[in-house]
């Protein structure tokens, strides 16, 4: 009896994932107190960036960087308990931005900053990435120094896997790709233009209220549209700054943008001046409300998730080589920093995931 009270007591922590330099990292969110534990390096190579997971299968995706090159590799548990290893590698031409897999684990694209492209790759059945892909090339430019160039920064499949969205910084759109069922068979559908200088950089999408997010890298605004899943188009809805200062534009830049599962919280970080920034939701309209906005705790917050159960944030620190956790007000999305902090050199994405 004694041990089946001890063992019911026991505290559940959920894993946390986070690419750096040095390759792909394992911490445990202990969901009770928010505490991470010491991270262990999964796998080893040279530096990730970006980091997704199949849908069903043991199986993550990181953008990967090492003496070969640059590309993508699918990573599996190794023989010994704790350790990874990369189970496939495919070559691209630039270094990767986002990543995301389908929701049917057939494909897996990839954004390229630097390259005007986004990449997708068919997946065999066990995860592999194959070598079938199409190269999505994109063109535009904006008014600003970052935007001589289209530069992809932000992929997802939507609609059953039908559409692919990719949001391009460097033109200042939504580019939205129909999806068939092998890659040669994608093409573009439309575009939705941004003001000029928005520099649209990731976007979350909300299909429950059917609103999406998007962090304006340049202006420093949340940009908020209505989503037709029938039609895969973008309405706009709502421009809101995320700092009063329109001067800090240009030395400061909006990086990761999120939704709490409650659908009632938008979260946006803001590099260089390194802020955390909350918003409402309002149920009836989408159109949001600033919180608060306070220290990240961290220097250049380039990502951060959002815990499985709602209750913590994780934002990782690139120029601090650390992440810290904040506790979320379920009432009133407001963040509280606190005490549980780990350390990773340049930390660039971090996920939580629930499994693995």
């Amino acid at each position: 009896m004694l041990l089946a009270i001890v063992g019911f007591g026991v505290a559940q922590a959920e894993p946390i994932w986070i690419a750096g330099a040095g390759g792909v990292y394992r911490s445990e969110l202990e969901d009770e107190s928010g505490q991470l534990s010491e991270p262990d390096l999964a796998c080893a190579f040279g530096s990730g960036s970006f980091l997704a997971i199949h849908p069903e299968l043991d199986i993550l995706y990181s953008s990967y960087r090492n003496d070969q090159g640059l590309g993508y590799a699918s990573l599996q548990a190794g023989g010994a308990e704790g350790e990874w290893e990369v189970q496939s590698f495919q070559l691209v031409e630039s270094g990767n931005a986002h990543l995301a897999v389908s929701a049917n684990g057939r494909f897996l694209a990839g954004a390229h900053w630097g390259g005007r492209s986004n990449y997708v790759f068919e997946l065999e059945s066990d995860g592999r990435i194959s070598g079938r892909l199409i190269q999505l090339e994109q063109w535009g430019s904006g008014p600003a120094h970052s935007q001589e160039q289209s530069r992809p920064h932000w992929v997802a499949f939507a609609d059953e896997d039908k559409l692919l969205h990719s949001v391009d910084l460097g033109s200042d759109e939504i580019w939205t790709y129909a999806v068939g069922d092998s890659v040669e068979a994608i093409s573009l559908e439309h575009r939705v233009k941004f003001p000029r200088g928005t520099g649209p950089r990731h976007m979350a999408l909300d299909s429950g209220s059917g609103l999406a997010y998007v962090s304006g890298e340049l202006n420093l605004a949340v940009n908020t549209f209505h989503y037709d899943a029938r039609s895969g188009r973008f309405s706009p809805l709502q421009y809101i700054a995320t700092v009063e200062d329109e001067a800090a534009s240009g030395r400061n830049s909006l990086s990761e943008i999120q939704v709490h599962e409650s659908g009632r919280f938008v979260y946006t970080a803001v590099r260089g001046l390194d802020l955390m920034v909350a918003f409402s939701a309002d149920p009836e309209t989408g159109m949001l409300t600033k919180v608060e906005q306070q220290g990240a705790g961290v220097k250049w917050p380039r990502n951060f998730t959002i815990s499985d159960s709602g209750k913590w944030l994780i934002v990782a620190g690139q120029h601090s080589d650390e992440l810290r956790v904040f506790s979320i007000d379920q009432n009133t999305g407001e963040l509280e920093p606190t005490d549980s902090r780990i350390e990773v050199k340049a930390p660039m994405c971090v996920r939580a995931w629930g499994r693995l």
